[in-house]
């Protein structure tokens, strides 16, 4: 079975941002930096090599993965959402509560018209979150 998973790229604080996640939102946290990679670290100049080459978090269906390197400038947008579906509303306004600590809440967990809880957000990194919970 196939499966999309979100790629974030940072500019330098991938590492902090990835244990950000991990903290909020629990699971495994994988770490790969380029100075690892001795192949790719003889490429980069030296102030590079403690940067994230390749990152990944999974907890269960959750799968982030993420790196600071970029081929051109990182410029955050308005065209990406992360969305998490959660099983409970406990654990949306989990979630919700632990990722905005330093970011800004766009919307707070409320009962929507379909029926379910929605909630919304932009972090501390500028990635943007929006959080469901649909009863059955």
């Amino acid at each position: 079975m196939a499966q999309l998973n979100p790629y974030l790229n940072f500019s330098g604080n991938c590492r902090q941002a990835m244990t950000f996640y991990r903290d909020c939102l629990g699971g495994e946290l994988f770490i790969q930096t380029i100075d690892e990679m001795p192949e790719m670290a003889v490429q980069m100049p030296p102030e590079m090599k403690t940067q994230i080459l390749h990152s990944m978090l999974t907890n269960g269906g959750i799968v982030i993965m993420a790196s600071d390197l970029n081929r051109s400038q990182a410029i955050e947008g308005n065209t990406i959402q992360l969305c998490i579906n959660c099983d409970s509303e406990e654990q949306l306004n989990d979630f919700f509560d632990k990722l905005a600590a330093g970011g800004k809440v766009v919307e707070k967990p409320a009962p929507m018209p379909w029926g379910g809880i929605y909630g919304e957000l932009v972090d501390r990194f500028g990635k943007q979150w929006v959080f469901n919970y649909q009863p059955k």
